[in-house]
């Protein structure tokens, strides 16, 4: 019996991380267009980097938008590795 325990055990476990990712990948698709348009946003403001239009952002802003480039070019470099 113990081990007809473990299979249903380990199928339950399964079910219940596929309903998990499920509901993830539900969330992730929900967001998109809202993680898109902010993406969209700190591209165009990275763009106005070395501009008047760069010194008119807030610093935190600044900050915000230098982190993204960051994590951008070392994403770059990781896809290129």
């Amino acid at each position: 019996m113990g081990s007809q325990d473990t299979h249903r055990r380990a199928d339950l476990l399964g079910a219940v991380r596929a309903d998990q990712e499920a509901k993830q990948a539900a969330a992730d698709e929900a967001n998109r267009p809202e993680r898109e348009a902010h993406e969209r946003q700190l591209e165009a403001d990275a763009k106005l980097h070395g501009t008047a239009g760069w010194s008119a952002l807030s610093p935190s802003r600044r900050q915000m938008v230098s982190a993204w480039v960051a994590r951008q070019a070392q994403e770059a470099g990781n896809d290129a590795a």
